[in-house]
C-alpha cells in the first residue's frame, strides 16, 4: 500500500494501520491506550489525524490504511484538539509535577512525599521517569492544566507482586485487553461515571479470580497505577541486558534492569512471560546468599578462604575415585558448567556425572505449533506456562489428562483417565492405531472416545511435560513411532535440554541405587538439592565419607556437606543454555558476582587443577564452548530402563484419589522460589482441590481444614473448592513431604474434617 502521511511518501503491507505506518516513516503520533501486541483499542482519542475523504478525525490506531490515502498528524486543528483531550485527563490524574516550573527539582520533598499514602505528582510516583504519561504530555506540547482538578482518593489495592492505585488509572483498558489476551480474563471494566476504573468480579482479590500473576497488566500499564513492590522506588534503568530466564524449559528471554550495579527488576521481552520468570528471579538478591566458602571443622560448617576450601576439597576427593563417587548436577546450571563437572568426573574421578532431568527432546515453539496434529500429556500450565500458552492456537490440539487444565479446556478433544492411567491411555492409543483391541478396564475413557481419536492423530506430534512419570514417557515415545510423527518431551528446568545432549540421564537410576544401597562414598553436587527433592535421600547423603556441595544457597544438601562453594547467580555470569531445538541461548551477566562467589564453571576447573588434573585451564566460558562443541555427541538415557515404581494398595477407608502435581508458584525443589516473599504467601497452605459434588457430601467449604488419611500416614491440609478436578480425585500441590502419604504422584486416601 502507497500513501502520504505528511508530505511523506510510504509504503507498507496491507492491513498496516495508520499509526503503524507513521511510526515505520518517522513520524510519532501519541497515544496512550495502543500497545505493541495488543488489539487495537482507539479509546484515548489521542492519536487522531486527519484524512483526506474522510470526515472528523478518525483514530490512527485504528484505521487501516488504504492505497492513496494521505494522512496529516500535526495540523493546528489536532493539536489544539489533543491538547484539549490531554487537558481533561490530566484534570483527574496528579499532574501538578508535570507543569510545576521547579520540575526535577525537589529532591530535598522527594522521600518524605513517597511516603504519603496518595501519590502527589509525578516525583512522588512508582514510575517516575518511565511513565508514557510523562512522554506523552511533551509529544503533545501541553504545557499548562487550566481545568479544575477533580481526582479522587480512592484506596490502593494491594495484591501479591504489585499494587493497583485507581488514583493514577486513566482508563486506557490495556491490562484488561492484556489479560484477555492471556486467556485469564480476571480483569474487566467496573462501574460507570466518576466511579468508572477496573477491578475484578464482585471486587474480590485477584487469587480469588483465577490471575496467575504473570504481570502482562503491568508491563502494559502507562502510569503508576499498576506497579510492582520490588524495585519500587529504584527509579529507571541505565541498562537492559537481554538474557535468558532460569526456570522451565520454555527458555522465554527477559529484560534485566540494571542501574548502579545493582538488578531492578525484570523487564518482559515479547510480553510473555509467566509469574516466575517476571517476578521470581529476585532471589539472586536474597540476604542469605552464600558469600564465601564454607568448610566443615569440628562437626560446624564455618567460612573459609577460597583457596583453603579448595584444598579441603580437593584431598578429600581424591580419596574416593572410580565407582566410589559420583557427580550430581542439573539442569538449571549453564552448558559451560555441565559440560566441565562432566569432564572432571570423568577424566578426573574416572566416574560419571548425573542429573535427574536430563530428559529432553525440545522443538521450537513455531514447529510445535505449526504441527497438523498435537496430542498432550502434562499441565503445562503448571509447568511451562508459556509454552502452554502457545499450544492454545494448534490446529488439532487432543489433550490427556484426568483434570480439566488449560489445555483441557481449549482442546478440540480431551481424554480424561483415571489419575496415574496417562500411559495406559498412550497405549490404548496405539493398540486402537494397529486396530488391536485397546483394554480400557478401569481407565475412565470408553472404546468410542479412542477409535475416534487415533486417526485424527496420524503423524502428531506427542507433547509431553515435565510433570509426567517415566512410563508416560515410554508410551508417548512408542506412540509417536505408530503415528509416525514425532516426541517432544519438554525438560524440566532452563537447560535439561543441556543436559541430556551431554547424556546426563543415562547413569542416574544406577547412581541414586548405589547412594542408598551405600556403595557411593563421596559426591560433588553442583546446582541441585537432592535433600529437598527426595526427602528419603537425606540418611544416604548424610552418611558419605565426603561431600562436596556447590550452590548459591546453603541447601538442605549442603547443611550435610564437607566443603560448600558459594556459585554465582544466573544474572552474574555468561554463558549458554541449549534452546528447545538444541539452538545456544545466551545467558548474558548483568551485574558482578555477589561478595566472593564465582562462576559453576570456574569453579569446577579450578577444582580440577588444585586436584592435579591438566585440560582445565581455560580463559572464560567461550573457550570452554568451544571445546564443548568439538566433543562427539553422548548418548542419550534408555527411557526403557527406568524402574517405576508400584502403585499401593488403596486402604479400607481410601474413598478419593489423590493426585500431587506441580504448582506454578513453586518450581522444583522449592530452593529459589521459596526465597520470594509472595511466592511463599500464594503457597502458605497445602490447598486441595475438591469437586463442588465432593465437597457437598463430605460438607466441608472452601478452606476449611481437612485431614488425608492413606494406608502409609496422614496429613492436614486446607480444601479449596474447583471445577478442574471429577468428582472422586482430589489435587494437591506437589510437595517434598507428600511422602509421608504417598509413594508416587497418585494414591488412594479417605478424607475427613479437621476437627
Amino acid at each position: 500500500m502507497h500513501l502520504k502521511i505528511d508530505d511523506v511518501d510510504v509504503d507498507v503491507p496491507a492491513g498496516t494501520t495508520v499509526k503503524e505506518a507513521a511510526m515505520q516513516s518517522g513520524i510519532r503520533i501519541p497515544g496512550l491506550c495502543d500497545y505493541s501486541g495488543l488489539k487495537p483499542y482507539g479509546g484515548c482519542r489521542l492519536c487522531l489525524v486527519e484524512i483526506e475523504g474522510i470526515r472528523g478525525f478518525p483514530s490512527s490506531c485504528t484505521m487501516p490504511v488504504n492505497e492513496g490515502m494521505v494522512v496529516r498528524t500535526g495540523t493546528p486543528a489536532l493539536l489544539d484538539l489533543r491538547k484539549s483531550i490531554l487537558e481533561m485527563l490530566l484534570s483527574e490524574h496528579p499532574s501538578n509535577c508535570l507543569t510545576c516550573e521547579r520540575a526535577g527539582r525537589c529532591d530535598e520533598a522527594r522521600e518524605p512525599m513517597r511516603k504519603v499514602p496518595q501519590t502527589m505528582g509525578c516525583r512522588y510516583c512508582p514510575k517516575d521517569q518511565r511513565c508514557a504519561l510523562q512522554e506523552t504530555v511533551e509529544l503533545v506540547g501541553l504545557e499548562k492544566v487550566e481545568l479544575p482538578h477533580i481526582g479522587s482518593s480512592k484506596q490502593v489495592v494491594h495484591s501479591p507482586f504489585f499494587d493497583r492505585d485507581p488514583n493514577l488509572c486513566i482508563l486506557c483498558g490495556r491490562c484488561v485487553r492484556a489479560c484477555e489476551e492471556r486467556f485469564a480474563g480476571a480483569i474487566s471494566f467496573i462501574f460507570r461515571g466518576f466511579e468508572a476504573g477496573i477491578g475484578t468480579a464482585f471486587e474480590k482479590p485477584l487469587e480469588e479470580v483465577g490471575c496467575r500473576f504473570c504481570g502482562a497488566c503491568v508491563d502494559v500499564c502507562p502510569t503508576g497505577a499498576l506497579a510492582e513492590r520490588a524495585g519500587r522506588w529504584t527509579g529507571p534503568s541505565s541498562n537492559v541486558v537481554l538474557t535468558t530466564c532460569p526456570f522451565c524449559s520454555a527458555n522465554c528471554q527477559i529484560g534485566l534492569e540494571v542501574a548502579g550495579g545493582k538488578l531492578l527488576r525484570v523487564a518482559s521481552v515479547g510480553n510473555n512471560l509467566c509469574v516466575r520468570g517476571r517476578f521470581g528471579t529476585g532471589f539472586v538478591q536474597d540476604p542469605s546468599r552464600l558469600k564465601l566458602p564454607l568448610v566443615r571443622k569440628n562437626g560446624k560448617l564455618v567460612e573459609a578462604g577460597w583457596d583453603e576450601a579448595l584444598a579441603v576439597a580437593a584431598e578429600g576427593l581424591a580419596r574416593y575415585t572410580g565407582e566410589q563417587f559420583t557427580a550430581i548436577t542439573s539442569g538449571v546450571c549453564t552448558n559451560e558448567a555441565l559440560y566441565l563437572v562432566q569432564k572432571f568426573a570423568s577424566k578426573v574421578m574416572n566416574s560419571v556425572a548425573v542429573a535427574p532431568d536430563a530428559i529432553s527432546s525440545g522443538i521450537k515453539p513455531e514447529d510445535l505449533i505449526s504441527a497438523d496434529s498435537v496430542l498432550v500429556v502434562g499441565d503445562l500450565a503448571e509447568t511451562n506456562p508459556v509454552t502452554g500458552l502457545a499450544l492454545r492456537s494448534a490446529k488439532n490440539l487432543v489433550v490427556v489428562s484426568p483434570l480439566k487444565t488449560d489445555l483441557a479446556g481449549a482442546s478440540s478433544t480431551w481424554l480424561a483417565p483415571v489419575p496415574g492411567q496417562e500411559a495406559s491411555v498412550l497405549v490404548a492409543l496405539n493398540r486402537a492405531i494397529s486396530n488391536d483391541d485397546p483394554d480400557l478396564n478401569g481407565l475412565g475413557v470408553n472404546e468410542e472416545e479412542i477409535r475416534n481419536v487415533a486417526p485424527l492423530l496420524a503423524g502428531a506430534t506427542v507433547v509431553i511435560g515435565p510433570d509426567c512419570c517415566t512410563d508416560v514417557v515410554v508410551a508417548a515415545s512408542r506412540l509417536a513411532k505408530a503415528l509416525k510423527g514425532r516426541l517432544v518431551v519438554l525438560g524440566t528446568n532452563c537447560n535439561s535440554q543441556g543436559a541430556s545432549i551431554l547424556g546426563m540421564g543415562r547413569d542416574y537410576q544406577e547412581t541414586i541405587q548405589a547412594i542408598f544401597q551405600g556403595k557411593i562414598k563421596a559426591a560433588y553436587i553442583m546446582g541441585s538439592n537432592p535433600a529437598r527433592a527426595m526427602p528419603e535421600l537425606v540418611e544416604p547423603l548424610s552418611g558419605l565419607e565426603f561431600l562436596v556441595v556447590q550452590d548459591i544457597f546453603l541447601t538442605e544438601t549442603a547443611k550435610l556437606a564437607s566443603v560448600v562453594f558459594p556459585a554465582a547467580g544466573f544474572d552474574e555470569v555468561d554463558g549458554t543454555y541449549s534452546g528447545p531445538g538444541g539452538e545456544l541461548l545466551r545467558l548474558k551477566k548483568a551485574v558482578e558476582p555477589l561478595a566472593r562467589s564465582r562462576p559453576d564453571w570456574q569453579i569446577t576447573a579450578e577444582l580440577a587443577i588444585k586436584m592435579g588434573a591438566v585440560g582445565f585451564d581455560f580463559e572464560g566460558p567461550e573457550s570452554v564452548l568451544d571445546e564443548m562443541q568439538a566433543q562427539p555427541a553422548q548418548n542419550q538415557a534408555d527411557l526403557e530402563s527406568y524402574v517405576l515404581k508400584v502403585p499401593e494398595e488403596p486402604s479400607d477407608n481410601a474413598h478419593f484419589i489423590l493426585t500431587a502435581c506441580p504448582s506454578l508458584y513453586s518450581f522444583g525443589s522449592g530452593t529459589r522460589t521459596s526465597r520470594i516473599p509472595d511466592l511463599r504467601y500464594l503457597t502458605r497452605e497445602r490447598w486441595t482441590e475438591v469437586n463442588p459434588e465432593d465437597a457437598k457430601s463430605l460438607g466441608i467449604s472452601s478452606g476449611d481444614g481437612i485431614v488425608l488419611e492413606s494406608n502409609k500416614g496422614s496429613i492436614k491440609a486446607v480444601s479449596r473448592i474447583s471445577r478442574r478436578v471429577p468428582r472422586g480425585v482430589l489435587r494437591i500441590d506437589l510437595q517434598s513431604d507428600l511422602d509421608m502419604i504417598m509413594d508416587g504422584r497418585v494414591c488412594n486416601v479417605g478424607v475427613k474434617r479437621d476437627v
